[in-house]
């Protein structure tokens, strides 16, 4: 058992002070037998690999594989709120999209949408008429394809207060898609961040044996922590 002896001295300076720090290696480190791509066991013979590759896949797993329930409970509780959130705000955004679109068939005459045409939506909440988007597609020298000549098709707000109503139905619906995307997102990182923890708490079990030993230096301008561990 080799016994290596870290010693970092840290100088804090206020104004004028210098700061270093230096590593002390006592006794040679061998090795010639360490290999980089072997698995890594703990020492009731289980794979931290396997471990971390099953919490990429389902959070908790891994640390329900390394006899550490209390943290898998945690993981998959966090896992599944956000599935539940992402669900819940994609079907609230969906339901408000539905309603705007509804409004607008009552209130501006819609007969009948384009269909899969989101461009639309904006349009109608954009302009009070159809014929005042043709207008500026005409001005603009857009194509005539990019107009909206069916009748059916064509909308007129009675005023400026429903077209904001519109607007504003579909603008709680995109926050709820943000939302949405938020628990997706949480989703994502409560992998990474049971993954990563995994290894963390290996290394911890191969350092456990680490000691801190301060000093402060006579002049009481400098001071060192010797670290100590066993390999």
């Amino acid at each position: 058992m080799k016994v290596i002896r870290f010693s970092i001295f840290i100088i804090f300076s206020a104004i004028i002070c210098h700061t270093s720090a230096q590593v002390i290696v006592e006794e040679d480190i061998v090795t010639h037998d360490v290999n980089l791509f072997d698995p890594v066991i703990n020492d009731d013979g289980r794979n931290i690999y396997t471990a971390m590759g099953a919490s990429l896949v389902l959070p908790g797993l891994g640390h329900y594989y390394v006899d550490k329930p209390k943290s898998a409970f945690v993981y998959l509780a966090v896992d599944f709120a956000s599935i539940v959130g992402a669900v819940v705000f994609q079907s609230f955004a969906s339901q408000r999209e539905k309603d705007a679109r509804a409004f607008a068939h009552a209130a501006a005459g819609i007969e009948r949408a384009p269909r899969r045409d989101d461009a639309y939506w904006r349009f109608v909440g954009a302009f009070m008429d159809a014929e005042s988007y043709n207008n500026a597609v005409e001005i603009s020298r857009g194509s005539p394809d990019d107009m909206y000549l069916k009748p059916e098709t064509w909308w007129r707000w009675g005023d400026e207060s429903q077209q904001k109503e519109f607007n504003d139905i579909r603008q709680t619906a995109r926050n709820f898609r943000v939302t949405s995307s938020f628990f997706i997102g949480a989703l994502v990182a409560n992998r990474i961040v049971s993954t990563v923890d995994l290894r963390v708490f290996h290394r911890k079990s191969l350092t456990s044996k680490i000691q801190f030993q301060p000093a402060l230096a006579p002049d009481m301008r400098s001071n060192s922590l010797t670290l100590k561990t066993e390999f």
